[in-house]
């Protein structure tokens, strides 16, 4: 493992993968620190433009961008009082109520400090567990691939909106279109409706960028841009090291909830943030200080989230399968470096991902350099006027679009793709789900077709073997467990509009 590890950073320190992986911590940061344009939309766009050199320069620019952006937005989060990114939304609670009381300085650096240890922690469980998941899957089946998938597709529905009738609605849908094209096994076409272009499938990178970057540029430019003075980051003393050692125990406990939150299929740095915001002021000391300005609150939240970003990565590295959106976007980037993930890759590319291993390590140690420099230069750059930075984002999804194949059909799907997108959104449909399934669903009609003619047609075969039948009955109380929620939650909001409805009648 270490000798495999010095083999990465030899083969990582070289100019070239050095400048990418700062120019993309310093885009993600810009990014991140802008509200309304959020990692996933960063990456999306950026992506086509790394087609055109290696992937040990690509990936690297990629994993910049992803981790800046998440930390990016603490800064108009603290400053401003509006998160950059979603993941950054519980840092406002207390990061907001620092910086009123004249210390936006101190909670900007706890964010960074805390975003830095969370992402090395993170980092660390992922070089060791990334490569033991893999040799796990190399005792894998096709039935037992084929319940891993149809489990990870369930996960991802249910998590990734408030309905689960929604995100499975969604899952299906993304899994019909990544049918779409040659069959693989008979080679007959199927769902192309006599166009040329649809033989191959529909093109990954532009439906992505189409159905994530487009509907955050349009929905932005659809809202008024507020004015508001933002406070003065460089306001108040400096953070002491003294101080940020003394939340060592919030800082490990947050980052290992963000580690395992993100390694889960579907969850990511949203849902990571706020659980351990939860437990962080019902663990505390101090938990009178929660949402009145807490350094401990602003150190829970930041470490979670950032620590979901190289956890995010186990799963799609191990077994091909995103843990959430932006790796979703990443694995089509690997996949068009003709990098395929899964059980096979530490054999087949083993030293280039212990390079991106690395890449990880020291492009920490640069967001950790960039962000200070960030902290006394970027607090104003959530005011750049709409009206100059949507056309510019639109304009680079199409021209990121057409780079990929130069095909003027790709350039439709981003446009079909952009209005789907806006749809999904106003309806309150997940993307995510769709996404994702779009992906995996090669994968898991491929092991389906393989497990079914091993066993002649039966069904048996998916709970005959042990894996896969613990899978399918994780899938079936995972399915079950959703669905009771969902009821149990729609049955306490009509008793408490019942309630409400009384009270009413009563005081009339």
């Amino acid at each position: 493992m270490l000798d495999n590890i010095l083999e990465g950073f030899m083969l990582m320190a070289n100019f070239g993968t050095l400048a990418a992986a700062a120019v993309g911590v310093i885009a993600g940061i810009i990014t991140g620190a802008i509200p309304g344009l959020t990692a996933t939309m960063a990456v999306a766009v950026l992506v086509p433009f790394t087609f055109f050199v290696s992937p040990i320069i690509g990936i690297p620019f990629l994993l910049g961008v992803f981790k800046g952006a998440i930390y990016g937005g603490s800064i108009p989060a603290i400053t401003i009082n509006t998160p950059g990114t979603a993941a950054a939304a519980a840092t406002t609670i207390d990061g907001h109520a620092l910086a009123q009381k004249g210390q936006a300085r101190r909670a900007l650096e706890m964010a960074l400090y805390a975003c830095v240890f969370g992402d090395l922690f993170a980092t660390i469980i992922l070089i060791f567990a990334a490569q033991m998941l893999a040799q796990v899957a190399l005792e894998f089946s096709s039935p037992d691939f084929t319940m891993l998938l149809l489990f990870s597709l369930t996960m991802i529905a249910a998590v990734s909106g408030k309905s689960m009738v929604k995100g499975l609605i969604a899952a299906a849908a993304g899994a019909l279109i990544g049918v779409i094209g040659l069959d693989p096994m008979s080679g007959t076409s199927r769902f192309t409706f006599g166009v040329p272009d649809m033989m191959g499938g529909i093109s990954l990178i532009p439906l992505l960028i189409g159905m994530f970057a487009l509907p955050e540029a349009i929905i932005q430019m659809e809202r008024k841009q507020k004015t508001i003075s933002p406070i003065d980051g460089n306001a108040g003393p400096k953070l002491s090291a003294k101080e940020f050692s003394s939340h060592w125990r919030t800082l490990c406990r947050s980052s290992s909830i963000g580690a395992f939150i993100g390694a889960l299929p579907g969850m990511g740095a949203e849902i990571a943030c706020w659980i351990a915001y939860g437990v962080s002021s019902k663990r505390s000391r101090r938990p009178h200080e929660y949402g009145k300005g807490s350094m401990e609150g602003v150190a829970a939240a930041e470490s979670a989230a950032n620590a979901t970003c190289p956890a995010c990565l186990v799963p799609m590295l191990a077994f091909a399968i995103p843990g959430d959106t932006v790796t979703a976007i990443l694995l089509g980037a690997f996949m068009a470096h003709n990098i395929n993930p899964g059980p096979l890759l530490f054999q087949q590319h083993g030293e280039l991902i212990y390079a991106l291993f690395a890449v990880l390590i020291v492009s920490n140690l640069m967001l950790l350099v960039f962000g200070r420099v960030a902290i006394r230069w970027l607090r104003n750059i959530g005011f750049v006027p709409n009206g100059l930075l949507l056309p510019s984002v639109i304009a680079l999804c199409f021209a990121g679009s057409f780079a990929v194949n130069s095909s003027y059909f790709d350039m439709v799907v981003t446009l079909i793709g952009g209005v789907v997108g806006v749809l999904m959104r106003k309806m309150n449909v997940p993307v995510a789900p769709l996404i994702i399934s779009l992906l995996l669903a090669p994968s898991l009609e491929q092991n389906i077709r393989q497990s079914l003619a091993f066993s002649d047609g039966s069904l048996g075969i998916f709970v005959t073997r042990p894996i896969a039948a613990g899978l399918l009955l994780l899938t079936v109380l995972s399915i079950a467990g959703f669905a009771w929620s969902q009821i149990r939650q729609s049955k306490s909001t009509s008793d408490l509009e019942s309630t409400v409805e009384e009270q009413g009648g009563k005081a009339v």
